[in-house]
This record gives C-alpha cells, structure tokens and sequence, in this order.
C-alpha cells in the first residue's frame, strides 16, 4: 500500500509540474530547419531496377 501511495503521489506531482510548466507544442519550423532538409533530399532520383530484381529475400540468401 505504502508503494502506491508513493508512486500516486509521483504521479500527480508530476502531472502538475507538466500543466503548469507551460505545456510547449511542439513546432516544426523549430525542430526541422531548411537546412536539413535541403541535406535529407535526394540529389538523383533513378531508381537501379535491375538492382532490385537481383535482391532476394532474406531467408533465400543461405
């Protein structure tokens, strides 16, 4: 009893630390900048199809 009154207590401790810390949304603009994604874009978009006609699957490969 005593280990669920301590981990309540946590809990809502931190629940109201949580509301009252200003709950922040979260903005992409923030957290993905141009620059990333100018880096994360593919510079040539050809697709290597006879590449991929010679995969075989992973449990073939023995």
């Amino acid at each position: 009893m005593k280990r669920l009154l301590i981990t309540t207590v946590f809990f809502v401790t931190a629940g109201i630390f949580w509301l009252f810390s200003g709950n922040q949304n979260a903005n992409r603009d923030k957290y993905i900048t141009q620059n990333i994604l100018d880096m994360s874009r593919p510079l040539d978009v050809t697709i290597d199809i006879e590449f991929l006609r010679n995969l075989k699957p992973a449990y073939e490969q023995r």
